[in-house]
Formats: C-alpha cells, sequence, structure tokens
C-alpha cells in the first residue's frame, strides 16, 4: 500500500514548523506545540501502519528542512545584519526587483555583489528614481529583524542603468499602466503582478472588510483566470501542445510574480491536474493539493508560517469539497455553498492572524468573481496590446477599466455593509469559535434529512446575520465632535483621538509583553470595529516598551501619513523594530519639537516638550516625553506622557488651564506636582496604568494631590476604555467598565456640563 500523498504533506509541513522554530526565534516550544498533535492525529486516522510510519519520516525531515532553512537565512545579508551592532552602516551592491515609487517608499532588492547575498526590503530615498531591474550600489542602516528589517537607503550610486531580468519586466508593466489607467495604475499592478507599494492602504482595507482580499492580493484565483483563457485561446491546438504552451506561460506569469505562495500552488496543481488528463489518470483534488504543498513548502520552507499560504490551502480545499458535494444540487446551492464552505474553512486563520471574518464576502464573490474572471485577463490584453499598438490597448484599457471601477465599487459597498465583517481579539480564542462555527454547519449539512434540519439550517444562518449586524450596529455609534478614546492596555499608554471629519491619531501604542501584544489584541480591533481605514498621525511619546511595544503591528495595520517621535536614539531592539515598521509604512517620520503644531479638521496638537536644547539637558528618557496640548474650539487637553517634575517645572507659565490632563508617567510620584495642578486646573484626570504592576502605580501621594485639587479621577485599571468627547463648547465624559479587550461599547457612567 502506497502511503497517502495527504499525510506525507500534513507531517512536511507539522516538521518545517517545528525546525523553524526550535533553531529559530521561538525555541522548542515554538515548533512542538503544533508538530506533536499533528503527528499524533495523523497516527490515530492512519489505517495501516505505513501511513503512520511515512507521516513519522516526512514529519523528521521537515524539521531537518527548516533547521536548513534557519541557517542558510543565518548567513544572509539580512540575517548578519540583524545580529550585528545597531546603528552600523550596511552596503552592498543590488538589483531592485520593482521601480522606486516617486515619493518614496519600500521595494525590494536581490544581493548580487557582496560578502553576503539574499534578497533585502530598502527604504528608498524620495529624492532618488529609480528603475527596476537596475543595478545599484546602497548602503544605510539597517533596522529590525532578519525577516521584517528593512534597510534604510542612505547613500545610492547606479550601477547599471540598463534594466535586467524580471525587474525590468516589472519596470515596463508599471510604466505602462501608469499610461494607460493613470490614478487607478497602482490598482491594476496589484491585481496584475502583485506590486501594492503605491496602493491606498484605504483601498486594501476595503477590499479586505469586505471579503475580496483573495482578489486585490495575488492568489491562485488569478492564475485559473489566465489557464481558463489560455486554454480558450489555444483551443485549436492539439492536447499536449496546448497543455505544454499553456503551462510554459503560467509558469512565466508566477515567475513575473515572484513565486508567491499561492500562485506558486495554483500552478503546480494545473500542472499535476494537465499531466493526469494527458496520461489519462485520474487525479484526485486531494492528492494534487497536497503535492503542491509539499513541492511549495520544499522549495521554500518559511511559505509554512505564511498566512496567505494557509488561506490558499483551505480555501480552494474548501472549494472543491463544496463544488463535489453540490454537483446534483439545485444551482443556487452549486453557486452559494462553495462560497460558504471558503468562508467558514478560512475563518478560523483569518480570526486567528488578523481578527477579522467577512461574512458578507460569500454574497459578494458570486459576483466579484464572475468579473474578476473578465476584468483581470482583460488588464492583462490590455497591456499586451498596447505594445503592438496604442491605440488598441487603450481600447481594451477602456472596457476593462470600467469592469475594474464596477469591481472597486463593489468592494467599497461591501466594507460599509452594517455587519459584513466582524472583529475579534485575534488569536486562539477567537480561532476557536469560528472553528465551532464551522463545526456546527459540517454537522448540519451532514446531518439526516428532515424538516428540522432545514428549520435548524435557517436559524444557523439567521444567528450568524443577526450576530454580526448587531455587534457591528454597537461599533459605530460614535459619538460628535472630537473624540478620545483612552484605551485599556495595562500597563502601559495608548489614546486614540478621532476628528470630526473621521481622522484618527494615535497617541502611544501601549505594551508587548509576555506573549500579549496592546497594537494586536487592543488597538487594531478598535479601530476596525469603529470603521477607521487609516491613521493620519502616529506620536510615540518617548522609546520605552510601555508606549511602543504596541505601534509595529498598528503600523503594518493602518500606514499613516505621519510619524512624531522625541527622535532620540535607542540601542533597543523594540525600539529599532519601531522605527524598521515606520520606515516599511512609508510614513513620514519627524522628529517632535516645542512649537510644532498639526491640524485635522478643526483639532489642534501642539507639541509643548521637548526641544533641542532640553534634550541635551537630561539624559532620562521618560523626560524626553512628547508633550502634547490638544486644542479643540474653547477645549484644552494635555498629554504628559512619561514627562515628570523637571519637564512640569520647565512649562510653567505656558500651558495655561485644560479641561483633561492624562496624568504623567501613570502616576508616578515623580510627575504631577501641586504646582503642576494649580496651572492646569483640570476638572477630570485620566491615568493609564495596570491591574498588577510593580511599580506602585499609581502612588498614593499623587492621588491626594489630585484629590485636593477637586480633580475627578479615571483610571483604566478600574474604568476600562475611557471615552472623553466634546463638540467644542460641551462634552461628555463617558467610562467603560467592560474590559476593552472583549467590548469597548459598553458604557453606564455619563458626566455631563
Amino acid at each position: 500500500m502506497r502511503p497517502p500523498i495527504l499525510w506525507i504533506a500534513v507531517g512536511f509541513g507539522a516538521g518545517l514548523w517545528a525546525g523553524l522554530g526550535f533553531l529559530g526565534e521561538g525555541g522548542w516550544g515554538a515548533g512542538l506545540w503544533v508538530a506533536v498533535p499533528i503527528l499524533a492525529g495523523a497516527l490515530l486516522v492512519a489505517r495501516s501502519a505505513p501511513v503512520g510510519a511515512a507521516t513519522g519520516v516526512a514529519l523528521v525531515a521537515g524539521v531537518l528542512w527548516g533547521g536548513a532553512a534557519v541557517r542558510e537565512r543565518a548567513v544572509t545579508c539580512a540575517g548578519r545584519w540583524a545580529g550585528g551592532p545597531p546603528g552600523v552602516s550596511h552596503g552592498a551592491t543590488l538589483r531592485l526587483a520593482d521601480p522606486a515609487p516617486a515619493a518614496g517608499g519600500v521595494i525590494e532588492g536581490r544581493v548580487i555583489d557582496g560578502a553576503c547575498g539574499g534578497t533585502l526590503r530598502l527604504r528608498w530615498p524620495a529624492e532618488r528614481p529609480a528603475r527596476g531591474g537596475t543595478t545599484w550600489a546602497v548602503a544605510g542602516r539597517w533596522l529590525g529583524a532578519a525577516d521584517r528589517g528593512v534597510l534604510v537607503v542612505r547613500r545610492a550610486r547606479q550601477v547599471d542603468a540598463v534594466p535586467r531580468g524580471r525587474g525590468a519586466l516589472r519596470d515596463a508593466v508599471t510604466r505602462r499602466t501608469a499610461a494607460l489607467f493613470g490614478s487607478r495604475a497602482p490598482l491594476v499592478d496589484a491585481l496584475v503582478i502583485n506590486r501594492r507599494a503605491e496602493l491606498d492602504p484605504k483601498v486594501r482595507e476595503q477590499y479586505a472588510r469586505s471579503g475580496l482580499a483573495h482578489i486585490l492580493s495575488i492568489s491562485g484565483l488569478h492564475v485559473g483566470f489566465l489557464a481558463a483563457w489560455l486554454a480558450l485561446a489555444l483551443r485549436r491546438l492539439r492536447p499536449a501542445a496546448r497543455f505544454w504552451a499553456c503551462a510554459a506561460l503560467i509558469l512565466v506569469y508566477v515567475w513575473l510574480l515572484g513565486w508567491p505562495a499561492p500562485a506558486a500552488r495554483a500552478a503546480l496543481m494545473l500542472l499535476v491536474d494537465g499531466i493526469g488528463r494527458l496520461r489519462q489518470r485520474v487525479v484526485a483534488p486531494r492528492g494534487s493539493i497536497a503535492l503542491a504543498a509539499l513541492c511549495v513548502m520544499f522549495l521554500d520552507a518559511w511559505v509554512v508560517r505564511s498566512v496567505g499560504a494557509w488561506l490558499s490551502v483551505a480555501a480552494i480545499a474548501a472549494v472543491i469539497w463544496g463544488a463535489r458535494a453540490t454537483a446534483t444540487h439545485p444551482l443556487l446551492a452549486r453557486l452559494l455553498v462553495p462560497s460558504v464552505a471558503a468562508t467558514l474553512v478560512t475563518a478560523p486563520i483569518t480570526a486567528w492572524a488578523f481578527g477579522t471574518v467577512a461574512p458578507i464576502g460569500v454574497v459578494l464573490n458570486l459576483v466579484a468573481v464572475p468579473l474578476s474572471s473578465v476584468v483581470v485577463p482583460g488588464l492583462i490584453l490590455a497591456l499586451l496590446a498596447s505594445s503592438l499598438l496604442s491605440g488598441l490597448g487603450a481600447l481594451f484599457a477602456a472596457g476593462s477599466g470600467l469592469g475594474l471601477a464596477l469591481l472597486d465599487a463593489l468592494a467599497a459597498a461591501g466594507a460599509r455593509m452594517p455587519g459584513g465583517h466582524l472583529v475579534h481579539v485575534p488569536g486562539w480564542q477567537a480561532a476557536l469559535l469560528w472553528t465551532a462555527v464551522a463545526a456546527a454547519a459540517w454537522w448540519l449539512w451532514h446531518a439526516p434529512r428532515g424538516r428540522w434540519v432545514r428549520g435548524a439550517r435557517l436559524a444557523f444562518l439567521a444567528a450568524l446575520v443577526s450576530w454580526s449586524v448587531t455587534l457591528a450596529a454597537l461599533a459605530r455609534d460614535e459619538p460628535p465632535g472630537l473624540a478620545v478614546y483612552f484605551l485599556d492596555v495595562g500597563q502601559g499608554d495608548a489614546a486614540l483621538l478621532r476628528t470630526p471629519g473621521g481622522h484618527w491619531v494615535l497617541i502611544d501604542g501601549g505594551p508587548r509583553q509576555g506573549g500579549r501584544d496592546a497594537g494586536r489584541a487592543v488597538i487594531v480591533p478598535f479601530l476596525r470595529r469603529h470603521g477607521a481605514e487609516s491613521l493620519t498621525a502616529v506620536v510615540a511619546t518617548h522609546g520605552h516598551a510601555d508606549h511602543i511595544g504596541g505601534l509595529p503591528v498598528v503600523l503594518e495595520a493602518f500606514p499613516p501619513a505621519y510619524v512624531l517621535e522625541p527622535g532620540e536614539p535607542l540601542a533597543q531592539p523594540l525600539y529599532l523594530e519601531f522605527l524598521a515598521a515606520v520606515e516599511a509604512s512609508g510614513a513620514r517620520w519627524q522628529p517632535a519639537r516645542a512649537g510644532d503644531k498639526l491640524q485635522v479638521d478643526g483639532v489642534v496638537l501642539e507639541v509643548l516638550s521637548p526641544d533641542s536644547t532640553w534634550l541635551g539637558l537630561t539624559r532620562d528618557v521618560n523626560e524626553h516625553s512628547v508633550v502634547l496640548r490638544v486644542r479643540f474650539g474653547a477645549e484644552r487637553l494635555v498629554f504628559a506622557g512619561d514627562a515628570g517634575l523637571p519637564v512640569e517645572a520647565r512649562l510653567a507659565g505656558r500651558v495655561g488651564p485644560v479641561r483633561l490632563l492624562k496624568v504623567g508617567h501613570h502616576a508616578s510620584r515623580s510627575a504631577t506636582s501641586d504646582a503642576w495642578l494649580t496651572e492646569l486646573a483640570p476638572r477630570e484626570a485620566v491615568i493609564s496604568v495596570g491591574r498588577r504592576n510593580t511599580y506602585g502605580h499609581p502612588a498614593p501621594e499623587v492621588l491626594a494631590r489630585l484629590a485636593r485639587h477637586g480633580v475627578a479621577i479615571l483610571r483604566t485599571d478600574r474604568d476600562g476604555t475611557i471615552t472623553f468627547s466634546t463638540d467644542g463648547t460641551r462634552e461628555t465624559t463617558a467610562i467603560s467598565h467592560q474590559p476593552s479587550a472583549v467590548s469597548y461599547q459598553t458604557s453606564d457612567v455619563r458626566h455631563q456640563n
């Protein structure tokens, strides 16, 4: 008996995860918790000894292959530089994979000359235009880890101006899309060649919320579209000639994309299926999926850590199952069941990784997928035709551009649909919830036929719809005017400002410690619940972990336009990771100095401290905190960061009365003096502090001073997330008593003036 390829792929994947975790950053614990249960499950379901033995051998092979991948990465430029001392300048000669964005941004380049090799992410300067495929000698500072770091290019000299290789072809495509599609060119680049350097983050968020992210990012669906149209165009060729011609063109396209895991998986599946048909063999769908996944993991071991790869395999398996299960059912079932199955099967993955599930995608995909099957090949045809005859290319571009506009409108409408997407705290709890939902759906589908089963199915769907709509309605209940949310992030600081025009500003990102990331667990879910599409600005008051720990995740999910921070270099891994995330986001970074102002929809953020002189007078990082005064109409608020008594004394006479004070340094005894409270005369004071901390925060003497001055004290450790809202003339302060990691909506105490 030949062991099933499915269990060989499962064993190899589990071994890869274990090998990457054992020799990588996670240690044994990061790998064994996945590998051991999978191996045990394989042995339990195996019907024969060869199956279990083959799975075990594959697991051992995966562990060894994962270890080899870790060692290989360690000798690349990224691996060497990430382990070196911070602040050292590094250089290499490399070939760019894409043209650099006009305003500067993050691109990739492959090292072709130097003491090390590999692919690097580069933060390219705005003042240096560069074409894809050209060769440059660059130097700069490396920020971040080996897998997510970025080389901030400070000096660049062109070595070879002639575009070469894949980068040259991608550069040519980018230039043609700009000429044919104008302002829509970034979206066309994303759909055709997987280039998203200039794509508006709002567009990306819209597609994710509408359940159409698989269309925006290159997936196996695009390869399937191309294969279907190629087979139709070459239908007059003999079967063997048609297959090899299609296979060659598809492989060229996947090479142009850069071999992303979903596209490579789809190409390999088509190749296996085509060879089987030529040899008149029956190819089992699960066998082709497993073989394709095994090949992709063998070619790139790190793909086992890619959420996109997991989603690709799970979605195609669910679609194939749904199509086979409804082969004899009515048309409506054949249309809906595969889409529902793909949504439910991938929901635990998206809930675990991103904290979002988009049920609206079940309906939207019924329109979006057929539309994309015409739009994407039409875009490719327009680009090809324009190289032969510009007028013909413009004609095809006009037609496909109309379909592109419809697709974009569909995504925008789906993103605004109440209950269209659900937001959870990312992690295993959310994944477990959706696993239970998928299991219930599976049981209802296979339950014996009867009236009660039909009723149960309808009740199941009604419960999902009502659940999502109710949560969406609660999340969008926004106060008018300026709203300030002091988030319950534990022992740290994080506050969000929503302007009257719906723009968002984040002040600090909370801590990341003990496996809990405030950005991932609190801030990103909060923003998504409240319909935020982007951040206008991020202010990091200073570089300590309880203020910037959650910012890298937030910057990746919601790239801001501006980032302000003291600009004091700190040789700390978390601060360097934060800087790497800033560079990767494409945000405009600037050091905050006294007198700087940022105005958004009538809300003015003024920097009161630090200034350049003050930074040179003290070495205490806390005293370098960015102190902000927020003005909206007649209302004033002050955010003190971790600034203490020296900063308060320095600012004496410069601040004036305020309505609300964000207490400095978590109400440590080293801040919030009587003189400071006398000058500011706040009505309320917010203390952001953890329920369990070893620092003695808040200090009893600070609480006593606040009480003597008649200030109402609000604390995140007791009150949860605190909301302050004002229209500039009157205000309402709401206190939430439900932990923000679960819900931000319930409030039962309101003070009105």
